[in-house]
């Protein structure tokens, strides 16, 4: 399944601990190399990430020769390292583009094979983080028993705020947030307000529905073996793995927390609009995400799920005449 790799502070400046809880940060990569690499020599100077897993989830471009160069490098430097400081790169590849989740779930599998982590960092390419949200994010889960996944606020490049979180909404209201035009209409109904979430164990954490797929901690010791062998949908190629994860952790009786004194940085969507370049793509692919947890996650019938494919259509064709909105005025 899987090409095996053998193992061998900035504002990372948080202290060494060999007696402390072991950390691994997954990297997911798709014909984008250069991206996934930066955040890897970004985290080369953490202080509590013990292991970058670097996966390559069968690209069609050089990224695997990109990485081996990169590993090439990496070893020299852990040879240099007198202080045993540097986390340890790893890299995997998969044998087919299975999608996020599926790539995503050989990281976890390699990880808790090889590494036996405590906890388990969900990182696209495209992100930036600092140990202190790190350090954040383990406070968070360490607070509360039930507490399995954790995340931060979210901002782009610019520092304004984007999604944090969603709520695990019935079919209707999902299908009122996928329409543009009806999601800002109906906004006040389809989000719960961020100071309105329950308190998730202290003054500065929430509990939520749902986290955003870019950046999360997972704290591994919360789920069976076989929970963690399932935790991502592989059925799911790209969108609304994060809804079909709330779903399985509320089935589960655990939660997923948002610490808001906590940030990362998001570059959008960079990854993915490299692959998909047109927005009805993208859009037809998150219609099918939701039709599948609709059928699988909601339990919808064939009625029900008939009348969201045909709003669904409505939305795509919304989609169209606004793009093509857009871009007329892009031209002028």
């Amino acid at each position: 399944m899987q090409e095996r790799q053998e193992r061998k502070e900035s504002k990372f400046t948080m202290d060494s601990d060999t007696d402390r809880d072991k950390i691994c940060c997954i990297i997911l990569n798709y014909n984008d190399a250069e991206t996934a690499a930066g955040l890897a020599e970004e985290l080369k100077e953490s202080r509590l990430i013990d292991d970058i897993l670097l996966v390559d989830n069968c690209s069609t471009d050089d990224s695997w020769e990109k990485f081996k160069k990169l590993e090439l490098g990496w070893k020299k430097e852990e040879k240099e390292d007198k202080e045993d400081i540097l986390p340890s790169l790893w890299l995997i590849r998969t044998d087919e583009n299975g999608g996020y989740g599926s790539g995503n779930q050989a990281g976890i599998d390699y990880a808790m094979e090889y590494l036996e982590p405590d906890y388990i960092i969900i990182a696209n390419p495209d992100v930036h983080f600092f140990d202190d949200c790190v350090k954040r994010l383990k406070e968070v889960l360490e607070a509360r028993e039930d507490g399995a996944i954790a995340s931060a606020m979210v901002t782009d490049p610019e520092g304004r705020e984007l999604f944090s979180y969603w709520d695990l909404q019935p079919m209707w209201k999902d299908l009122l947030d996928t329409a543009p035009l009806a999601r800002r209409m109906f906004a006040p109904v389809l989000k719960t307000p961020l100071l309105e979430l329950p308190e998730g164990g202290d003054g500065n954490t929430r509990i939520v529905g749902a986290l955003p797929g870019s950046f999360f901690m997972i704290k591994t010791g919360c789920f069976t073996p076989g929970d963690l062998e399932e935790l991502f949908d592989r059925n799911v190629f790209l969108y609304y793995e994060e809804k079909i994860l709330g779903q399985k952790l509320k089935n589960l009786g655990l939660k997923a927390l948002l610490a808001v004194d906590a940030r990362y940085v998001h570059a959008h969507s960079v990854t993915i609009d490299k692959c998909y370049k047109k927005a009805a793509d993208r859009q037809r692919l998150l219609h099918e995400s939701k039709l599948y947890y609709y059928k699988h996650y909601l339990h919808k019938g064939p009625t029900s799920l008939t009348a969201a494919g045909m709003f669904l259509g409505l939305v795509l064709a919304e989609v169209s005449v606004l793009t093509g909105l857009l871009r007329i005025k892009a031209g002028r």
